[in-house]
Parts: structure tokens; C-alpha cells; sequence
């Protein structure tokens, strides 16, 4: 499997200021509730064209990420075809590898991966956290 993907990415979550959880620290509430968006401007997995497509990640932590035991759902564009929603899916669920492969031990339960729609504009849009809806 080989993949290649740019864009832009967008998270946002729970905590009081800033998220202390990219730090490893603790979070500020009692778990972190965390939202990560990619918008693919070029990519592509396995000779699949992944341009223009996006995938949310929504993840319920413990006040220590590191801990584990997170459940996750995987949000998939809506436009993707099947043969770019499976691609997408590999990629952003790490299953593809790359980054995103180190989250699997911290995963205690995958609640599930849908289809949704989920539009972003440009790199410089104002994105509002909506789940699953992250962008427009």
C-alpha cells in the first residue's frame, strides 16, 4: 500500500484555553473530546484519486490521551466514490500506516465509519466545530 497526501488540516476540542493533550499533558475538563478534519488538496492512495475529499475523526479520550481506551469514529466525504471512501477510510484510520498508525494502541473502541457530507472551502475558511459536519 502507498500513499500521498496533502491538504489542510483542522482540529479542535474541549479544553478551557488550549489543547494540552498535543503536549501530553492533561486536559483541562475530565476527558478530551476532540475533533481532527483533513481536506485533501492532492493525494492520492494506491493510484486512487483522493483530491478535494475530506475525513473527521471524532475521539472521546481520558483526561490523558496517553492512557488509551479512546473511542473513535471515523467520518468519510460523502462525494467519495466506494473505491475513494475504502482509500480515504485506510488512510485516515492508519490502517494505510504512515502517522496516524501510531494511534491504534491508544484505540479502545471504534464506535463506527460513516459517510457524511463535509465541505471545506479553502485554506483560509472559517471552520466551525459541527459534528460531523466540520467545515462549509
Amino acid at each position: 500500500m502507498s500513499f500521498s497526501v496533502e491538504g489542510d488540516y483542522f482540529e479542535v476540542c474541549n479544553c478551557d484555553v488550549s489543547c494540552n493533550c498535543v503536549w501530553l499533558g492533561a486536559a483541562t475538563n475530565d476527558n478530551c473530546d476532540v475533533l481532527l478534519a483533513w481536506h485533501v488538496t492532492r493525494g492520492s492512495k494506491d493510484g486512487v484519486d483522493l483530491s478535494g475529499l475530506n475525513a473527521v475523526m471524532a475521539v472521546h479520550s481520558p483526561k490523558r490521551m496517553t492512557d488509551g481506551g479512546w473511542k473513535v469514529a471515523l467520518y468519510l466525504d460523502d462525494r467519495a466514490s466506494a473505491e475513494q471512501s475504502e482509500a480515504l477510510g485506510a488512510v485516515f484510520s492508519g490502517g494505510a500506516g504512515g502517522y496516524l498508525a501510531g494511534l491504534g494502541p491508544l484505540i479502545g473502541e471504534v464506535a463506527g465509519c460513516s459517510r457524511r457530507r463535509s465541505r471545506s472551502r479553502s485554506r483560509t475558511a472559517r471552520c466551525t466545530p459541527r459534528s460531523p459536519v466540520l467545515c462549509r
